[in-house]
């Protein structure tokens, strides 16, 4: 069974040059915007920068180190991208976030390619701007994270796969076998996937096309996915890293990998436990307020399965099957963060298009408009909700301004109000998508200036590092209490020792010729007072979450007396 697709191809005209531009120009300003201010916020970010930055300055691209230790829970090509943007524009914080934003970008460019080609121009210009106005979508892609490269890579070698699967024409000769150098991108794709995350990202993409074929009932296809030249392709990319990399590490190592990586994260064992329903929350929120209209054009789908031409019908299949799967994938994993299911969100821009395009058609109706308030009224509570509550509760835990907490969600609560007003003129679908993309993007843009500042003092140490120890001319010894904190690494420059008890603490030796710093919490700082008093250390710098000690050398001492 094959899918025909409408009149519309993926072949780039002159028309094409505005659309691209536009998305281009909006995407790059969004990913960039505010970055170079924003310090590394820990725990991943100065993670994923300090590696990085190890592999320049100790010419070890093969096996990636953090803090003097081997870091190989992760292939290496998120860190060799971050490195060559070191090169190009210097060590920072610009361009450990940029390899994520062109990431992004890309990302938004696909997607405008996939809504053209099954919709129009138009149409695929709103998917991008749906997607860019995607909460979870615009915060992650200003982090210097692999979760936006993965996004880019698994939206990019499934779009390859559903241009195979829907273009039966694009044939060589004997008519069967599809061209080989889609298929050897397709598996080019495919080996970048696993540079960037192993194979989780492979069997995410395996169990979303095989899902989809199930659905349409397309099993003869599954034969068709096997293409040898390609396969060696995908084994000669990952050997190409893995062959070196087993050789410096040994086979025991590896092994730990690949235990850690999957019995670890989806059995257990591993960080960041949550319950099952932990996404459909994060969904909700980290998609708002497409996520609501997510949920109307599936059901209006199956309200109208008959009715709906097959082709069509099959493009809400793939779509509901990326994201279903991608969702249910994550949930069963023991490990979860709200960054996991970021590859999903092209699927909720292209759902939620193809409700617009229906209404254009005049196939939704006005009679099914009536789905649409329900979501409305709940984009409407949730800021109010959240103006009542974190207006009380993010101030006194972050130290941020009421104010800085009111007015990004007062403008999301007129733009969603606008939104409502502008449906109950036009009773469209289209013009009620139009504002929330503008308002959605403002809010975020707010929202980011305000808080960056405030999150930089609770979850980054580069303001209290600048203070005490970015200018020192004096070789010293650094340590950290209880935990490292990844950004002291970074604005560091040093490997740092981690005192784990007060054992450790009060073993703490006296060094002859150069001074002694301690990192600390402000809480343990309280807490241990007393035996930072008896170990001759006195706080050199604070800020509202950290502390700094410093114990000066034999000399200093004797010099003050």
């Amino acid at each position: 069974m094959e899918i025909k697709l409408q009149n519309h191809t993926g072949k780039l005209t002159k028309k094409d040059i505005p659309f691209l531009i536009g998305l281009f120009s909006i995407g790059l300003f969004l990913s960039l915007f505010y970055t170079w201010a924003m310090p590394l916020i820990d725990p991943d970010e100065p993670r994923y920068a300090s590696t990085a930055r190890d592999m320049i300055l100790n010419g070890n691209w093969i096996v990636p180190h953090f803090n003097g230790v081997p870091r190989i829970n992760k292939p290496p090509l998120f860190y060799w991208v971050v490195a060559i943007s070191y090169k190009i524009f210097g060590i920072n914080e610009f361009s450990a976030r940029l390899p994520s934003a062109l990431a992004a970008i890309g990302t938004v460019l696909i997607t405008y390619l996939w809504g053209k080609r099954l919709e129009d121009r138009k149409n695929g210009f709103w998917a991008g701007m749906v997607l860019m106005a995607s909460p979870l979508f615009f915060l992650i892609s200003r982090l210097c994270i692999t979760d936006m490269m993965l996004t880019f890579f698994v939206c990019s070698s499934l779009y390859l796969f559903f241009i195979e699967y829907t273009e039966p024409n694009n044939r060589c000769k004997g008519g069967f076998e599809t061209r080989p150098y889609r298929r050897l991108f397709l598996y080019f794709l495919l080996g970048m996937v696993f540079l960037v995350k192993g194979p989780v990202g492979i069997l995410l993409f395996i169990l979303i096309t095989l899902c989809f074929l199930f659905w349409v009932r397309d099993f003869r296809y599954i034969r068709r996915l096997w293409y040898l030249p390609g396969f060696l392709l995908f084994m000669g990319i990952i050997c190409a890293w893995g062959i070196p990399f087993w050789l410096s590490l040994g086979t025991k190592q590896i092994s730990s990998l690949l235990s850690q990586e999957m019995s670890g994260r989806f059995v257990g064992g591993y960080a960041h436990p949550a319950p099952f329903y932990y996404y459909l929350p994060v969904f909700l929120i980290g998609f708002f307020p497409w996520s609501l209209f997510v949920f109307i054009t599936f059901i209006h789908a199956v309200k109208q399965r008959k009715s709906i031409p097959v082709e069509e019908k099959k493009q809400v299949y793939f779509f509901c099957s990326w994201l279903i799967l991608t969702l249910i994938f994550f949930s069963v994993s023991h490990s979860k963060l709200m960054t996991y299911i970021l590859p999903l969100s092209p699927s909720v821009a292209l759902l939620t298009v193809s409700l617009s395009r229906w209404e254009e058609e005049g196939r939704l109706g006005k009679r099914h408009l009536w789905v649409l308030w329900p979501a409305l009224f709940v984009s409407i509570m949730i800021p109010i909700v959240l103006i009542l509550t974190m207006s009380k509760w993010i101030p006194a835990r972050y130290g941020l301004s009421t104010t800085h907490i009111i007015i990004p969600l007062i403008i999301l609560l007129v733009g969603t109000l606008i939104a409502l007003f502008t449906f109950i003129r036009s009773n469209r679908f289209l013009q009620l998508k139009k504002v929330f993309c503008f308002t959605n993007c403002l809010f975020l843009i707010i929202t980011i200036v305000y808080s960056s500042k405030y999150l930089g003092t609770f979850r980054s140490t580069k303001d209290i590092v600048e203070k005490c120890l970015w200018h020192k001319k004096e070789d010293y010894a650094l340590f950290s209490y209880s935990r490292v904190a990844p950004s002291l690494i970074f604005y560091s420059g040093k490997n740092i020792s981690e005192i784990k008890t007060n054992a450790k603490f009060k073993k703490l030796a006296p060094d002859q010729k150069k001074p002694i710093y301690v990192f600390m919490s402000l809480n343990d700082y309280h807490k241990n007072k007393d035996l930072v008093l008896k170990k001759k250390l006195h706080a050199e710098c604070k800020n509202n979450a950290h502390v700094i000690l410093r114990r000066k050398t034999i000399e200093e001492r004797k010099s003050i007396q």
